[in-house]
């Protein structure tokens, strides 16, 4: 077992090679352990870190980043070799419950309890000054947002809500520079209670969900 968070934790990734295993909890950290030795290597919060929460975690596939979602409605991105905060992305209006990065690391989503899907641009980190923006917005869901995830070749981007429908998205849509927000391309609805989880299969052909209503 992986003891050191001093209060629940409500999510884990695991890097690629899966040497290396991210929490994030309640008591406002996450952690990075070996999974080998289950040592905690690094603890993500300081001056700059959430100031409530840490309800989501999910590691770069390029093992370089984690990215934490809080109840503080910021998302924070540390890098992992060095524990710095490496960019904060402000712009939600309520708490961040879901991340979840593109399968080439070039993008992050996040899912909000402001029933929004918000995509930032991974690539410019530490390449600009001042306030970071989100590359561009989803909007369709009519309650919370509560998990994202990327299909593996990164051609939709899922999103499960407490309005019982998970909706796919198109990041496509990006290279329309023009455009900074969009709707749904498709909504799936079966659920009889909110959507929690998602999963995407390897194979990109399946996905799975986990929803309040005790079906997956």
């Amino acid at each position: 077992s992986l003891q050191g968070h001093t209060k629940n934790i409500y999510s884990v990734d695991c890097t690629s090679d899966c040497r290396l295993i991210a929490s994030g909890s309640g008591d406002k950290t996450a952690k990075l352990w070996d999974a080998n030795t289950g040592v905690c290597v690094r603890t993500f919060g300081d001056e700059n870190g959430p100031v409530d929460g840490v309800t989501s975690v999910a590691v770069s596939p390029d093992g370089r980043y984690i990215a934490a979602g809080s109840l503080d409605k910021t998302v924070r991105l540390w890098d992992c070799e060095t524990g710095v905060l490496a960019d904060k992305f402000n712009g939600h209006a309520d708490s961040v419950y879901s991340v979840s990065f593109s399968p080439d690391g070039s993008l992050l989503a996040t899912g909000s309890l402001d029933r929004t899907v918000r995509l930032w641009d991974i690539t410019q980190v530490g390449k600009r000054s001042g306030e970071t923006n989100s590359r561009f917005t989803f909007k369709g869901h009519k309650d919370f947002v509560l998990s994202v995830a990327f299909a593996p070749q990164g051609t939709w981007l899922l999103s499960g809500s407490k309005d019982r429908s998970v909706h796919f998205w198109d990041p496509r849509m990006l290279r329309d520079l023009s455009k900074t927000e969009d709707g749904p391309s498709l909504i799936l609805q079966g659920h009889q209670n909110s959507v929690i989880s998602l999963a995407h299969s390897p194979l990109g052909c399946l996905f799975a969900t986990g929803s309040g209503d005790k079906c997956a």
